[in-house]
């Protein structure tokens, strides 16, 4: 097909992809550090059941679940057939021999018929069914207009190859095996040669240099998720979802405690590479929406959002924090994530369970509030309340402890001293929550 060309799509291809991933993996490598690959057989298992198993896609909605599933899973079936593709450039007659060759040509065929049917219905979700969930988007429109390319072309590829070669046994017996490019084959029957000769190179070079270009899209746009969704799911938190990051109060209180300690999340450079790594793996898909109590309540938070500002945030200050030059950093809050925004979040968690791969929200937002009330001293107005009645009494209540739930020490020894006697492990500690221990009436229950 053309030795030369193909090495240098090729090399514009790949290379073209490497410099523009590199602008991205950078920012990555120069955030704070995380250990994120222990527990490597969890983690393998989680890449297996949310990954290629698609799990959370089609559990949450069904029908578009199994319309990605197909597109995800498509696409990575039909990787061999581009190196197949790859290697028929240099060798026209190439063919994956045997009962190999025969298992994949009907494999392939069936396999791009069902990605055909779910860019079909993910065309007509946007532009017919129309869910509030999914916002205009230019870039979506473009990735399934390419996938269909590379779809269409390839049949035709296919049957055309089928005609021109028809004597090859190796081509004759894959033809054999593939029904769609066997139909397609029986539609050219019979044209001139120049004819399916124009036809099988204008084919494969349309969907080469779609797929190349495919390729080279992929790291300036969200669709980079195809890249680093599956690593996503890998690199996910093992800790529980709304575990809180713990302070060091002690060094903040230490007597020589520099003006330079930091605490939480202040600018772009205090943030782990994970935070970054999932602002640019988001797939925008608004899943995180759907039943977010404070997005459905009219207030200004979506994951979605709070990620693609971050992203943009990211990229335009890539070469301050490449450099080191923290001083050019603007806080995070107010500038790029609003005060409103960061408060409005009730740490429920659902846009962390809801997230088809995983991506984390919680830990960066509690960060940014320990940051903004610990080292600015600004939080709402209504924590005020709560935050004096912590001091004064231990419960965000005010509440004093009552006649009738006296004496917590006194209670907490009996339990320790009923513990040993039965031999009991006392490794694990009982807390009567804060409203039991204060009020006359749930006292006794909480201690039962």
């Amino acid at each position: 097909m053309g030795p030369w060309a193909i090495t240098l799509l090729m090399i514009l291809g790949f290379g073209g992809f490497a410099v523009l991933a590199w602008r991205k993996i950078a920012i990555f490598r120069a955030l704070q550090p995380e250990v994120r690959w222990d527990h490597v057989g969890t983690r393998i298992g989680r890449v297996l059941r949310m990954g290629f198993g698609q799990s959370r896609m089609v559990a949450g909605e069904w029908k578009p679940g199994i319309m990605h599933a197909a597109i995800f899973l498509g696409f990575c079936a039909l990787l061999v057939r581009k190196l197949h593709l790859i290697v028929i450039g240099y060798d026209e007659l190439a063919v994956i021999p045997g009962a190999a060759g025969a298992a994949y040509a009907a494999f392939k065929d069936f396999v791009e018929v069902a990605v055909l049917a779910a860019v079909a219905y993910a065309f007509w979700r946007r532009f017919v069914l129309k869910p509030r969930r999914l916002e205009p988007n230019r870039e979506a429109i473009l990735i399934l207009s390419l996938i269909l390319v590379i779809i269409v072309s390839d049949f035709l590829f296919d049957g055309l190859r089928f005609v021109i070669f028809a004597s090859d046994p190796g081509i004759a017996h894959e033809r054999a095996f593939a029904p769609v490019g066997a139909w397609v084959a029986s539609l050219f029957e019979g044209a001139t040669p120049s004819s399916l000769a124009f036809g099988l190179h204008a084919s494969y070079w349309v969907q080469m240099i779609t797929v190349f270009s495919f390729l080279v899209l992929l790291p300036l746009g969200e669709h980079f998720h195809i890249v680093t969704a599956l690593p996503a799911v890998f690199l996910a938190r093992e800790t529980p979802l709304n575990r809180v990051p713990s302070v060091d109060l002690e060094a903040i209180m230490a007597d020589d405690a520099g003006d330079d300690m930091k605490v939480g999340v202040k600018t772009v450079a205090d943030l782990v590479w994970k935070d970054a790594f999932d602002a640019f793996t988001c797939t925008e898909c608004g899943r995180c929406k759907d039943s977010c109590p404070t997005f459905l309540t009219g207030k200004p938070l979506a994951l979605k959002w709070v990620n693609d500002a971050l992203k943009h945030h990211l990229l335009e200050k890539r070469e301050a924090i490449l450099a080191g030059r923290q001083e050019e950093l603007p806080a995070l809050v107010p500038g790029v994530i609003k005060e409103e925004t960061l408060w409005a979040c009730t740490t429920c968690g659902y846009c962390e369970r809801a997230c088809p791969i995983g991506l984390e929200h919680l830990g960066r937002f509690y960060r940014l509030r320990q940051h903004q009330v610990m080292m600015e001293g600004a939080f709402p107005q209504e924590l005020k309340a709560v935050f004096d009645a912590y001091e004064s009494q231990s419960n965000p209540w005010g509440s004093p402890p009552t006649r009738a739930a006296p004496g917590r020490r006194t209670w907490a020894s009996r339990c320790w001293r009923a513990r040993s006697r039965r031999r009991r492990s006392t490794g694990s500690s009982t807390w009567a929550r804060r409203s039991p221990s204060t009020t006359a009436r749930r006292g006794p229950p909480a201690r039962s």
